[in-house]
């Protein structure tokens, strides 16, 4: 259901995030050696010890296997799908009839092995796409115009034996895919979770590439997984729960890859270098960095002393560097470091409970939003230019967005007057100008998405390719409704959530592009 209702409903999810807050809030205030025994966000999964794992040990493969599995083979229609511990070829959903390889002609000579078939073959998006894809929150993925035009269905939840439901669709860098979560859900509970592949213009079916048999409770509420593409489109790195926690894997998003894991534990953070050539793995305090060829991942590198102060490291466009936060000389700051030696190391400034960080695509200026609360309290733009840090914006922002074009920055701030509510402006970071555009309740999982924004960047894009427009999932409100002159606000108390294409420039008015709980536009 993609109904909302206020404020029980946010105030649960509020109140879940803001204890995960909490939790780095105190751990931020000690040195490193005391953080390694605190625990992680509880948004995310009950604590477990923290190990970033080149290849689990047999036990930990077992464990892990248990939840994670390989279907039986007896079920000709759900080939085997995942298990970081085992092969995953993709496979075709249930109810979709797949193609299989020609069987052999028999000869006179034992008949060889079968074998399987190949993957389909990759839809690469070779102009611009401008589309926008989308969960409608009642279990099926659609694309379609900035307009609302041209809507495409690209996967069908189902009711039968059960509910099948989609969510949460991730763009491919070309545009020519969708990678997206299921769940299956009999009696109220989820007995099931998958991942699965699509082409974005609707044709072909939809591809199974992992199939998870625990019944975690996902990286956040109602969030399957966290996935996210790198940057050839040939790899996808999915983070997914378990009875062993969090981990993450790196599969092979068309080719039929083995996947491998790759790191264990929580709270965790999972970036792709633009490059594709390696991940950084921001796990409990600990930032690690893997090195990943066409022969797979590497072992972990540790990199400095760490901190709890941040949630997502944030490479540089160019890959030869990341910004993150760690001690140096007893002091939490923000910090550069060179990818090929990650010792060459640069303070940009002191860091504070919580530090937000985010590159512009031009890879000129770092944003760095600070907070010693629940929310940042201001936000600054680190210059590589001049080596400046200037603040652009001071208020209690929730999390920012850098526009394609890197002259702007969508910010989202608690409304001031309407509990729940948030308010989008955008700033031109060159003359600080703040232009006012809605005010929105977002839905449940929007309003996740924003409190991780700096691990979400990495797969939600919420701008248009030329930087005109932002897309958001909620309900806009009608100030003149719900604010009355001299009297008390009175916003509604649930909204059916829907999915708007919102004006950067403030002129034109919002356009409901269809009913829905999350969105992301395509990146060109």
């Amino acid at each position: 259901m993609n109904r909302v209702t206020l404020p029980a409903s946010r105030a649960k999810l509020a109140a879940l995030l803001l204890g995960a807050l909490a939790v780095i809030a105190i751990a931020s205030c000690t040195r490193p050696a005391e953080q390694d025994t605190r625990s992680g966000p509880a948004s995310t999964s009950a604590p477990v010890t923290a190990t970033v794992t080149p290849g689990l040990s047999g036990a930990e493969k077992t464990r892990i296997s248990g939840d994670i599995g390989e279907q039986p083979t007896a079920q000709a229609t759900v080939t085997p799908a995942t298990s970081i511990a085992r092969e995953a070829t993709p496979t075709v959903v249930p109810t979709i009839e797949p193609t299989l390889a020609p069987a052999p002609t028999p000869t006179p000579t034992p008949v060889p092995s079968p074998t399987p078939p190949p993957p389909p073959q990759r839809a690469i998006a070779t102009g611009p796409v401008n589309r926008i894809a989308f969960a409608d929150g009642l279990g099926s993925i659609f694309t379609v115009n900035p307009d609302g035009s041209g809507l495409v269905t690209i996967a069908s939840g189902t009711t039968a034996g059960g509910e099948l439901l989609y969510t949460f669709p991730v763009w491919s860098p070309d545009g020519g895919s969708l990678a997206f979560s299921s769940i299956f859900v009999v009696g109220g509970a989820v007995t099931r979770s998958a991942y699965h592949r699509a082409d974005a213009d609707g044709s072909g079916g939809v591809i199974t590439l992992a199939f998870d048999n625990s019944t975690g409770r996902g990286v956040g509420p109602g969030i399957p997984h966290f996935s996210s593409w790198s940057p050839d489109g040939n790899r996808i790195a999915l983070t997914t729960s378990g009875e062993f926690g969090i981990g993450t894997m790196v599969l092979g998003s068309y080719s039929g890859q083995s996947p491998q894991a790759i790191a264990l534990g929580a709270p965790l953070y999972v970036n792709w270098a633009p490059d594709g050539t390696a991940l950084l793995v921001h796990q409990l305090v600990g930032l690690h960095m893997i090195a990943v060829t066409d022969l797979g991942a590497g072992l972990p590198t540790l990199i400095g002393t760490g901190s709890m102060s941040y949630f997502s490291p944030s490479w540089a466009p160019d890959s030869g560097s990341f910004a993150h936060v760690e001690f140096v000389d007893g002091t939490n700051s923000v910090v550069l470091t060179q990818k090929g030696d990650t010792n060459d190391q640069v303070v940009i400034t002191e860091a504070d409970i919580r530090v937000g960080l985010g590159w512009s695509p031009d890879g000129k200026r770092l944003a760095i939003s600070k907070s010693s609360g629940n929310a940042f309290e201001t936000l600054s733009v680190f210059s590589t230019d001049d080596g400046l840090l200037q603040t652009i914006f001071g208020g209690e922002i929730r999390a920012f967005w850098w526009s394609p074009d890197s002259t702007r920055l969508a910010i989202v701030e608690d409304s001031p007057v309407i509990e729940f509510a948030h308010v989008w402006s955008v700033i031109d970071v060159e003359s600080g100008e703040v232009t006012p555009l809605v005010t929105q309740f977002a839905s449940d999982d929007f309003f996740f998405v924003q409190t991780f924004f700096d691990q979400y960047v990495e797969s939600h894009s919420i701008w248009a390719p030329d930087s005109s427009r932002i897309v958001i999932a909620g309900a806009i409100l009608d100030l003149s409704e719900v604010v009355r002159p001299g009297g008390e606000p009175r916003p509604p108390q649930g909204f059916d959530s829907q999915i708007w294409v919102v004006d950067a420039a403030g002129v034109d008015d919002p356009v409901s592009v269809g009913t829905g709980t999350i969105a992301s536009w395509s990146p060109r």
